[in-house]
């Protein structure tokens, strides 16, 4: 089974965890399930008016969990996993499937002023197409995977940092040569792989540092927090 499916399963037991607590926790609804079940019961056991109630227990029962939006976020969920399992499709497996690519270059310095960027939720905007002065990443992605490529950037001298946050999907960090690495890593589900080398994480944080590190002139610091996905650096 690939992460992606067991990513899939984890969420969809997590949601009905999820929907049996508001079901027990909520009086209408748990009411309607019981008296669903005691009908149900009743119409197994009795030969009056069996298709009756038969009938009230799987309507009583359906009404008191399909009024729940919890159970339309599983089948919908489900319907996406069903699409992608029968057509053999990766690239469109729903939103989070949508590369987000990152290619940094820069230009001249200039005067530093406070900005504000609105990120996307899913991994479907490319940051890079016009040049910009290097300045410190700072993301949150809700799922999707994600390309950060500085191959064809010369770093400012010093420490560098890029923090990302994401819920679900790969993160790919591609670093020039000689550049010092250091690594901050947690995971839920996922692994870290540097250069090749890779760690499997269960709930687990990891750092690493290059053997050039300390004596590198230019450096980057990765933070990386996901929940389920594998986090990947290579040297290019």
């Amino acid at each position: 089974m690939t992460r992606r499916w067991q990513c899939f399963w984890l969420v969809e037991v997590a949601l009905l965890l999820l929907l049996c607590y508001q079901i027990v926790t909520s009086p209408p609804l748990l009411v309607g399930v019981v008296s669903g079940v005691l009908a149900l019961v009743l119409g197994a056991h009795v030969h009056f008016w069996k298709t009756f109630w038969l009938t009230l227990g799987s309507l009583l029962i359906v009404i008191s969990v399909f009024v729940n939006p919890t159970v339309w976020i599983m089948l919908f969920l489900a319907v996406l996993a069903g699409m992608h399992l029968f057509t053999g499709r990766t690239s469109s497996f729903g939103p989070w499937a949508r590369k987000h690519f990152i290619a940094v270059t820069t230009r001249e310095p200039c005067d530093k002023a406070g900005q504000q960027h609105k990120q996307t939720w899913f991994g479907d905007t490319a940051i890079g197409q016009t040049q910009f002065e290097w300045d410190d990443i700072n993301m949150i992605v809700a799922a999707g995977d994600t390309i950060i490529d500085l191959g064809n950037t010369i770093l400012p001298k010093g420490d560098n940092t890029i923090v990302i946050r994401k819920g679900f999907g790969k993160t790919r960090v591609l670093i020039p040569v000689g550049v010092g690495i250091a690594i901050d890593h947690a995971a839920l589900i996922g692994a870290l792989s540097v250069n090749g080398q890779e760690v499997p994480l269960k709930n687990e944080q990891v750092t690493y540092y290059s053997d050039d590190y300390d004596v590198a002139t230019r450096r980057i610091h990765l933070l990386t927090n996901v929940l389920v996905g594998d986090v990947e650096v290579l040297a290019v």
